[in-house]
C-alpha cells in the first residue's frame, strides 16, 4: 500500500499552478520519518517546527538548512509526482474554465500517473490532500469519487482505494514534504536560481518510466507543452454546480 501526499503551489488563476507531492510505501513510513528527523537534527532545525518551502524563500530557513533538507528528501524512500499547469494559455479553456476545473485537471493527471505507478508495483494506494476550505474539499471529494468510479479518458483508477483523505499540513509530515516538492517544482519554471538547482537535486526521487527511466510525462507533467497535439484529448472536468 502506498500513500500519496499532495499539496498545491500557486492558485488556479495564476500563470502557473502546480499540484504534486510524494508517494511512500506504508511499511517504509517509519524509515522516512526517522531519516527526516535525523536530517533536521543534524542541520540544527527544531523537530517541532514545520520546515516550509516559503521559509526557504523569505529567509526563515537558512540556505544551508534548506540545502540539507532537499539533499535528504532526494534520498528518502519516496516517489515524487508533480503536474505543472499553465491556466492562462489560450486554446485550452475547456481545461481551465474555472478554478475548480483547473484543480480537477491537475488532480486527474496526478491520479492517472499514480494509478500506473501502482499497477507497475502491483500495489494499491490512497491519496491524501492538503485541506483547503470545507466547501471546496467536499466538491473535490465528489469529483474524485466520480473519476474513481468511472475512470478517466486514459485510465481506470481501480488501484486507488476509497476517496480522498484531507488534512492540514502542519499535522502531517507527508504533506510538509509534498509542499517542498511541489513549490520548488513550480518556482523552478520561472526562477532559475536556488529552486532550479534544488529541483535538479530531488529529480532523482521522481517516478520514472520503468522501461526508459524518463521522468517527463511520468513523475513530472507540464500541461500544455510543446510535445502535446494542437488539440489535446478530452479530460473529464469538475462542474461545481453538478448535483451529487
Amino acid at each position: 500500500m502506498y500513500l500519496l501526499f499532495l499539496d498545491e503551489s500557486g492558485t488556479p488563476d495564476d500563470e502557473v499552478f502546480a499540484l504534486g507531492g510524494i508517494a511512500v510505501r506504508a511499511d517504509e513510513w517509519h524509515v522516512l520519518r526517522e531519516r527526516w528527523d535525523e536530517c533536521l537534527r543534524d542541520a540544527g532545525w527544531p523537530l517541532d517546527k514545520e520546515l516550509k518551502w516559503s521559509g526557504t524563500v523569505n529567509g526563515e530557513v537558512p540556505p544551508d538548512v534548506a540545502d540539507a533538507a532537499y539533499e535528504c528528501l532526494a534520498k528518502l524512500p519516496v516517489e515524487c509526482f508533480v503536474t505543472v499547469l499553465y491556466p492562462k494559455m489560450s486554446g485550452y479553456e475547456e481545461f481551465f474554465g474555472s478554478d475548480e476545473n483547473t484543480y480537477a485537471t491537475a488532480l486527474t493527471f496526478i491520479a492517472e500517473r499514480f494509478q500506473r505507478f501502482l499497477s507497475n508495483h502491483d500495489s494499491y494506494g490512497v491519496i491524501v490532500l492538503d485541506s483547503r476550505r470545507r466547501e471546496t474539499d467536499d466538491r473535490m471529494r465528489r469529483f474524485f469519487t466520480r473519476i474513481q468510479r468511472d475512470g478517466t479518458p486514459f485510465a481506470e483508477l481501480e488501484r486507488i482505494v476509497d476517496g480522498l483523505l484531507l488534512g492540514p499540513s502542519h499535522f502531517s509530515l507527508g504533506l510538509q514534504l509534498a509542499d517542498l516538492v511541489v513549490s520548488c517544482s513550480r518556482a523552478a519554471t520561472f526562477n532559475l536560481g536556488e529552486n532550479s538547482r534544488r529541483l535538479k537535486v530531488i529529480k532523482r526521487a521522481f517516478a520514472t518510466n520503468p522501461s526508459t527511466g524518463e521522468v517527463d510525462g511520468v513523475g513530472m507533467k507540464y500541461f500544455p507543452d510543446s510535445t502535446k497535439p494542437e488539440k489535446p484529448p478530452e479530460v473529464r472536468l469538475f462542474n461545481p454546480r453538478e448535483p451529487d
